[in-house]
């Protein structure tokens, strides 16, 4: 199981020490980081310079690899704004004058979660622009519908991992949500290791508490990642004080 974290924090100095020290001495533990400058890659502008001082450190570290962010609304962005995005990305080596600020996919957030096949479409030419792209090293495609798919009808063939739930510890908890998630991989025939989960607002519980929520994400899924912030909009924009135990946690039970 790996960390998919959202980078969502800007990068004055130190502020990603956090990261810098958790890889570093979690050398067994992938982190899948996923960077946002500017809700988004910046088109026909520059990450700021904080960007790109602390962007190239995260390539010192073999365990870390980097994502663009990419909203797509809902597929309500118009597909020509997304594959533009992607493209910018996809530039940033020679734009940004650096192979260590290259992105090793696009992390698409606001992918729809309901199934359509105008959508199906939508994602489809965003997926296949991301394997496309020569500058995107790995060419990772993540989704981000944020909810349990359909079991027969879904997007799970288009991404690599796609996030199939984020929500609040206690959403998570409920028999119904629970139960669905520990029998997702057998439902949709398709690997648990490409399933993802972020979970929000998890109260400060005990180590043993959290020991068990770890072993149940890791069954669930082959992603995940915790925090304790409860501020909507603001889940992903800090370290919370459950980044240490988690990551300690996470890495005992690899």
């Amino acid at each position: 199981m790996s960390i998919l974290l959202p980078l969502y924090i800007y990068p004055w100095a130190g502020w990603w020490d956090p990261l810098y020290w958790a890889a570093g001495n979690n050398t067994r533990l992938n982190f899948t980081v996923i960077l946002n400058p500017c809700s988004g890659p910046c088109v026909n502008s520059r990450p700021e310079d904080p960007y790109i001082v602390e962007m190239p450190k995260l390539k010192d570290y073999p365990n870390i690899r980097t994502l663009g962010y990419v909203a797509t609304n809902y597929t309500n962005k118009p597909i020509e704004t997304v594959l533009a995005e992607i493209q910018t990305y996809n530039n940033w080596t020679s734009t940004l004058g650096s192979q260590k600020l290259a992105v090793d996919g696009v992390f698409f957030d606001e992918t729809p979660g309901v199934y359509d096949w105008q959508w199906y479409d939508y994602l489809k030419k965003a997926s296949q622009a991301v394997k496309g792209s020569a500058g995107l090293g790995q060419k990772v495609v993540v989704f981000n519908p944020g909810n349990i798919p359909g079991i027969y009808s879904n997007y799970l063939d288009l991404a690599d991992i796609t996030v199939v739930f984020e929500e609040t510890y206690l959403h998570w908890l409920d028999k119904t949500n629970f139960e669905a998630l520990k029998n997702l991989a057998k439902s949709t025939g398709v690997p648990q290791t490409t399933f993802a989960i972020m979970l929000h607002d998890v109260p400060n519980i005990p180590d043993d508490l959290l020991d068990w929520t770890t072993k149940q994400l890791k069954e669930m899924a082959g992603w995940g990642f915790l925090s304790s912030v409860g501020v909507a909009g603001e889940y992903w924009h800090s370290f919370s004080s459950l980044f240490d135990p988690f990551i300690r946690t996470y890495a005992k039970a690899s």
